[in-house]
């Protein structure tokens, strides 16, 4: 289904487990560079509001600009875009920061492969408007690897 609670997602995605506790986005089939992944689609709200939602719409919110968050519809299912995990070298992203809402291929993703972005790229040091909501542990393992990633 490629449209879902006013976001699209491709059809070569599949959401599933990781282990018990966690889900990431898989590709179902093999994925050229550049291709368009999701399109992410929710309600846009500012930090302030964001702080008071229940932890599980929270966590999956993620900074757009200017101290605003998309956030996942409540009562609706939540897009695939929403549960794309993180990496500090990833294979998916937001060309350089010009499709805010839209996620691409950054390169070849073969077929049962995770699908990664790099949350690191929407914290803009020094915004007095942006505050993290998360704080974790990465555990990618690239050589790259930040070590603890607030995003």
């Amino acid at each position: 289904m490629p449209f879902v609670s006013g976001s699209y997602q491709s059809p070569k995605l599949e959401f599933r487990a990781i282990s018990p506790r966690e889900r990431g986005v898989f590709a179902r089939r093999a994925i050229r560079k550049g291709e368009i992944l999701t399109v992410s689609g929710g309600l846009m709200l500012p930090y302030q509001k964001v702080r008071t939602l229940p932890w599980r719409l929270r966590r999956l919110s993620f900074h757009i600009e200017n101290g605003f968050y998309l956030v996942p519809p409540r009562g609706r299912r939540v897009a695939m875009g929403f549960y794309v995990n993180h990496s500090c070298a990833p294979n998916a992203g937001d060309r350089d920061g010009w499709y805010a809402l839209s996620l691409f291929a950054l390169r070849p993703i073969r077929r049962g492969e995770e699908v990664t972005c790099d949350y690191r790229t929407v914290v803009i040091p020094g915004d007095r408007r942006y505050r993290p909501l998360l704080k974790f542990r990465c555990r990618c393992g690239a050589r790259n690897c930040s070590g603890v990633i607030r995003a």
